[in-house]
């Protein structure tokens, strides 16, 4: 009876270029996900630094809904935040809103709703970041 030869087992010469490639293409995106990783841990951490802009108006049922997006530029995030927002029309007392958010977390951008009795858009609207905690 005649016996099957082994298989050859591949030697690292012998192993396809593409193969190669691909097992280097992992090295580099495993390398570097560990260097971004490292390099977010070891960054000081900055306190929140928060600030506030009108993105858009729009009428609604009870007067003008102003959505007002919250920004955080520092890397801690700020909790129960509290925005102001002070229009003050061509004509007549001013008028405020406040809302308060959840959360913004560090580097991030959240968004909330002011509603307003007269259109933003014809008076002066001032936007304030009251206050924060830490969560």
């Amino acid at each position: 009876m005649a016996r099957k030869p082994a298989p050859a087992r591949k030697t690292p010469a012998s192993r396809p270029l593409l193969e190669w490639a691909v097992a280097g293409l992992g090295l580099v995106v495993t390398v570097g996900v560990l260097i971004v990783l490292a390099a977010a841990a070891l960054a000081p951490a900055s306190p929140p630094a928060l600030s506030a802009r009108a993105a858009s108006v729009a009428p609604v049922a009870a007067g003008f809904r102003v959505e007002v997006e919250v920004r955080n530029s520092g890397r801690q995030t700020a909790a129960a935040v509290e925005v102001e927002g002070v229009l003050t029309p061509p004509a007549g007392a001013p008028e405020t809103a406040t809302a308060t958010l959840d959360y913004v977390p560090g580097g991030g951008v959240e968004a909330l709703n002011l509603l307003f009795r007269q259109d933003p858009r014809q008076g002066r609207l001032e936007l304030t970041v009251r206050g924060w905690s830490e969560p």
